[in-house]
């Protein structure tokens, strides 16, 4: 992650957060209150981009419109690059969820939301199966199963407590799981190791779902009226798929963000200039579920960004 303070790459007054996330999928804050921490940093607009879902669009909107605060209802949807093998994150703006639910997008993620919540609540079976019905027993079966710090596990922990933190997402998230199991911020060393220990390697959550290709999103988000742009392609290494992206209909790429360095934003503006791509940035914030400290610790300025930006600004309160 790059070390740089966000003030020695832009002033966030006056700029733009265009990648945060909400209690809509796995961030800690509402959108009231990723509004509020916004409008105290004196940034000019955000975006909301919860993971695949539009269902929750229309609220974000309704939220900006009581706040009176420039705010982008976007989406991030999980994809891969079967060429590569690796993940790839799109970020879509512009867009409406269909009545039914129906749209190209609607239909892209409908697999991803499904298939995350149900994985999701099989890794948290799993933990409450290592636990085992005596609490007493908590540290010694978690100690079994590679766990450190067992000892600051809530022995109360279930499944129905971590659909109960889930209640106002569309989906359930892995930190879900973690807050329900040790009530500690993602930044914590302990949530760290127990995080590292279920979840990683040969942990009894490690697990993962498939996506869908990438060059499909960005074609799904085109087709449903609005602006496909690359995530945070330098903490993905997903800038060989770029040119196919770009052939799909890609219209942005973020070059700011708290896992590039100078070199992956360098490489991004290039790839904005050779391609004719909005530039965006963001903090990526989630709250206590998440690395970056603050909204806004990356951002994208007016300048940087330019028309294509303000564009999507001025359409945004005729949405849905």
């Amino acid at each position: 992650m790059a070390d740089s303070a966000p003030e020695e790459r832009h002033s966030v007054r006056g700029a733009f957060d265009l990648h945060t996330h909400s209690v809509f999928s796995d961030g800690s804050c509402s959108v009231g209150e990723l509004i509020g921490q916004a409008k105290d940093a004196g940034l000019a607009g955000m975006a909301v981009c919860d993971h695949d879902s539009l269902s929750q669009l229309a609220s974000v909107r309704a939220c900006a419109r009581e706040f009176g605060f420039p705010v982008l209802a976007g989406v991030e949807i999980s994809a891969a690059c079967a060429a590569t093998g690796r993940k790839v994150h799109i970020l879509g703006f512009g867009l409406e969820a269909t009545p039914n639910g129906d749209g190209p997008v609607e239909r892209l993620v409908a697999a991803t939301l499904k298939a995350r919540s149900a994985n999701t609540l099989w890794q948290a079976w799993r933990v409450v199966r290592a636990m085992g019905d005596d609490t007493g027993e908590v540290a010694s079966r978690l100690a079994a199963c590679d766990v450190s710090d067992a000892e600051a596990v809530d022995p109360a922990f279930s499944v129905d407590a971590v659909v109960h933190i889930a209640a106002a997402s569309t989906g359930v998230y892995k930190q879900h799981v973690m807050e329900a199991l040790v009530h500690l911020p993602y930044l914590d060393e302990v949530y760290q190791r127990v995080y590292r220990s279920l979840f990683k390697g040969q942990g009894i959550c490690a697990s993962d779902i498939s996506y869908p290709e990438a060059t499909d999103a960005v074609r799904a988000i085109r087709e449903q009226g609005g602006v496909p742009v690359l995530a945070h392609p330098g903490q993905m290494d997903s800038w060989s798929v770029i040119p196919d992206l770009v052939a799909a209909g890609l219209k942005g790429i973020e070059a700011f963000h708290p896992d590039h360095d100078a070199e992956s934003e360098a490489r991004a503006l290039r790839a904005a200039r050779e391609h004719g791509l909005i530039v965006t940035g963001g903090s990526d914030y989630h709250g206590r579920f998440g690395a970056p400290e603050c909204v806004g610790l990356r951002c994208v300025g007016p300048a940087e960004a330019g028309a294509g930006l303000q564009e999507l600004f001025e359409r945004e309160p005729v949405l849905r």
